[in-house]
């Protein structure tokens, strides 16, 4: 019953993730997104709700420090995904150019959409949790509320009929 509860909050957390992604402009061929699961194990006594995705999420969570080169062809193919350039001359030129910008200031870059208003980077995960955790928190409890509620009725209808025979 517990596994079936936070199934439900870990598809929560995927979708959420998902939206934010989208809402921020982190669609190109929708890999990512697509790539999005959750996963409920029991460890411990206790429970673990997974998230995972493409390798390159954490980039797009966390950006890219400057100094770091990036891969000039995974950049080629963004550059023609989203439609920044057309033709194979002017692909790999924009994609070498945003590689450098990159090797300088670090990603997302300055002005990009994925600064917020402060100047600073509005990181998807951070942004989807800030906005939905006390959901979360709520979806959570509930789930636990109401395993603790099952359990102490059945408890109290097993001794009711102990009782009853003493």
């Amino acid at each position: 019953m517990i596994k079936s509860g936070l199934d439900i909050v870990g598809q929560y957390i995927v979708d959420q993730l998902v939206k934010v992604l989208d809402e921020q402009g982190h669609r190109a061929t929708g890999q990512l997104q697509d790539t999005m699961k959750y996963s409920v194990t029991e460890s411990g006594g206790g429970f673990d709700i997974t998230i995972t995705g493409k390798d390159y999420a954490k980039f797009v969570d966390q950006g890219i420090n400057k100094g770091k080169w990036v891969n000039p062809y995974a950049l080629a193919e963004w550059v023609e995904q989203k439609g920044i350039a057309t033709g194979e001359k002017e692909i790999k030129s924009a994609a070498f150019a945003i590689r450098r910008k990159i090797y300088d200031e670090g990603s997302p870059t300055r002005g990009s959409l994925q600064y917020s208003k402060s100047g600073k980077r509005d990181e998807f995960i951070k942004v989807m949790l800030d906005e939905n955790a006390k959901t979360i928190f709520k979806m959570v409890a509930d789930v636990f509320t109401k395993e603790v509620s099952v359990l102490i009725r059945e408890t109290i209808s097993k001794n009711r009929t102990t009782f009853e025979t003493i």
